[in-house]
């Protein structure tokens, strides 16, 4: 799609009545695209920037939308680390049915050089003025200093998008309230070990989410017992609203509660056990303030359960050797006396 000019094309000719044919609009000529330019990071792409790109592709008739993505690097430099890198951010805005074309990388602040040689016609972004600053939070206040200014206008009015608004060359856009990729980070991190018990139920590994055994132990053995906590009121809840007359079906019920209750309480005693027993071999100073005390004849049945219920491995004993429950009883005492 050529864009026209006014020195190479010819003028339009006349029609056969001799008139000669109405100028279409901006944006009308489906031959002659308004090209239209946004920008951002891009991030974890969710409706604030479905909505964006929309209303970007809308401004006019016919349009061509380019959208330009940060680069990891001054990113991360000027903003903050991001999830997806910048292969996978540029991928994901490649499926985006308004986007006709990605520039990855695109440069962190617009300049009119940038501007001609995409030949641009308007750059789409919300009204809000940034300046240098803000957009370019730099760490280190000596960057600021030596950053370039752009233009006069973004000098008179600290807006690096002064020049491009004077220029009638910027097209607002209205933000997304409520919905960013910080946003999205910060659901995440409120439900943090609701995440990673997701994620050890799932097979992932403790080291593939930067945490050790010890701290998924604990959050798995707390979401265990939180679990348990609702079983028990739900089986409070069928005893309480039964239908039934109260008689041998309730003690029934009642009966079946307690062991379930009991049942639990052993599992979770030998969990502990077992969680001090790992710690333990891991700081042999620790033994004696611990005070692990562990039935010399712990039932397999026991055993079993604790394995069914943790989902990970305790981590090797000192010199390759395993400490069994015994052993460790005897050590503890030893340490005591």
């Amino acid at each position: 799609m050529k864009k026209r000019k006014a020195a190479e094309d010819p003028p339009p000719q006349p029609d056969s009545e001799g008139t000669a044919p109405a100028e279409l609009a901006e944006g009308e000529d489906p031959e002659r695209p308004v090209r239209i330019y946004t920008d951002g990071v891009y991030d974890l792409l969710h409706l604030g920037h479905m909505r964006q790109l929309e209303q970007a592709k809308k401004m006019f008739k016919h349009v061509y939308l380019m959208a330009g993505v940060a680069s990891d690097e001054e990113t991360h430099r000027l903003k903050g680390q991001t999830v997806q890198s910048l292969e996978e951010r540029a991928e994901t805005l490649r499926h985006i049915k308004w986007v006709d074309e990605v520039i990855a990388p695109c440069p962190w602040i617009i300049t009119p050089e940038f501007v001609e040689k995409h030949r641009i016609d308007y750059v789409a972004h919300d009204a809000e003025p940034y300046s240098a600053i803000q957009k370019c939070k730099d760490k280190k206040k000596d960057d600021r200093k030596r950053r370039k200014i752009n233009s006069p206008a973004e000098a008179e009015s600290g807006d690096i998008y002064g020049w491009l608004k004077n220029s009638n060359k910027f097209r607002a856009t209205v933000r997304t309230q409520g919905v960013s990729t910080t946003d999205i980070i910060v659901r995440i991190l409120q439900n943090y070990e609701d995440y990673v018990d997701r994620s050890l139920s799932r097979g992932v590994k403790p080291r593939e989410m930067n945490i050790g055994y010890t701290k998924a132990n604990a959050i798995k053995m707390k979401k265990n017992m939180q679990r348990w906590g609702e079983k028990v009121s739900d089986e409070l809840t069928k005893v309480t609203l039964t239908d039934r007359p109260l008689g041998v079906h309730f003690d029934e019920s009642v009966e079946k509660l307690r062991n379930s209750i009991h049942q639990t309480y052993d599992t979770w005693r030998g969990r502990s056990h077992r969680l001090l027993r790992g710690f333990a071999r891991k700081f042999e100073p620790m033994k004696s303030l611990i005070g692990i005390h562990v039935n010399h004849h712990q039932s397999s049945d026991d055993d079993a359960a604790i394995s069914d219920g943790s989902g990970l491995s305790d981590s090797p004993a000192p010199h390759g050797k395993e400490i069994s429950g015994g052993q460790a009883g005897e050590e503890s005492d030893a340490a005591e006396a």
